[in-house]
């Protein structure tokens, strides 16, 4: 009876001492991946600071280009240096690559008011490229009611009534756009809508002009009333094989010369760029974008500046 006992209490030891192994395995191998996920993580941290150094030397790049430009010329092309793009660089760890684009090859959203009133001149070139895009043109009123400082609805618009129905419930902002992302907010601005007028629009503080060497033949056909998108297209192809180096060789072009254009907001020239560049080291791939503005003084300054697309 003794010798079964023992029996009994060593096979209780060899149990302890294997549940005290398996609970030291366990702890090991938790600690061990806990420390491995640290270690991704500082990296992940480290990768992320290096690729936001590289990028603000994107930035100096593309001020460098900007403003020898300035001093080279008075007009901005495709034929000039900054719209050719940056090739793929190899960095340490990763690759990285870079290109500036005229936001005034853009429809400023902003230009639709101005000092708190509607601007019927691009309300009507406004309406044109949402046609051209196959949009519907009554988006213009709702987002000039978005911007406007009145509570007062236009037609087809829409205020404070609207929103606060909404949940959750918002205010129209009754002030100028600070991002193109704020068209989401917008009444009946679906994300495909807003996918489709983005590439052709831009939120700028500042009323700006279009530059017609390097807008879309969609913006182009939206500046004239009587002016097909294939007739932009073909003011596109002729504008390659020879830029406007004035505005007035734009407008007595064959297809405009007749169709007395008004040149309020049209331009040669920009003010306003936008650099797209993209990072990779390691496992992470970040986007950045920044806003520069190429000032009268030939200095260039940063706008914003953000992680992702704008």
């Amino acid at each position: 009876m003794k010798l079964n006992i023992k029996h009994q209490e060593k096979g209780v030891a060899l149990i302890t001492v294997m549940l005290i192994l398996a609970l030291a395995t366990i702890l090991a191998v938790s600690m061990s991946s806990r420390q491995q996920l640290d270690i991704h993580r500082s990296a992940n941290v480290f990768n992320f600071e290096q690729a936001y150094q590289y990028e603000l030397g994107a930035e100096s790049w593309a001020k460098q280009i900007l403003i020898r430009d300035q001093k080279d010329n008075e007009i901005d092309s495709f034929e000039d240096d900054w719209a050719t793009v940056l090739p793929l660089l190899p960095i340490e760890g990763g690759q990285m690559s870079g290109q500036i684009e005229d936001l005034q090859s853009r429809f400023n959203i902003n230009n639709l008011v101005q000092d708190g009133k509607p601007q019927k001149l691009y309300i009507d070139r406004f309406k044109r490229l949402l046609r051209n895009l196959d949009l519907n043109e009554d988006m213009s009123a709702v987002i000039v009611d978005w911007i406007d400082s009145n509570e007062q609805i236009g037609f087809s618009g829409a205020e404070d009534s609207e929103y606060l129905n909404l949940s959750p419930a918002y205010r129209a902002a009754n002030q100028a756009m600070s991002d193109v992302s704020e068209l989401l907010l917008i009444k009946d601005v679906d994300f495909e809508s807003y996918e489709k007028l983005r590439p052709f629009v831009c939120v700028l503080k500042s009323n700006t002009a279009i530059n017609v060497n390097t807008a879309s033949a969609e913006v182009l056909s939206s500046i004239v009333k009587d002016i097909t998108l294939e007739d932009a297209q073909s003011l596109v192809e002729d504008r390659n094989k020879e830029i406007y180096k004035k505005l007035e060789n734009f407008l007595q072009h064959p297809l405009l010369k007749q169709k007395k254009v008004n040149n309020e907001g049209l331009s040669v020239s920009s003010n306003y760029f936008k650099l797209n560049s993209t990072v990779q080291i390691e496992r992470i791939s970040v986007e950045y974008t920044t806003v520069l503005n190429r000032e009268s003084s030939g200095s260039v300054r940063v706008l914003k500046r953000s992680r992702g697309i704008l």
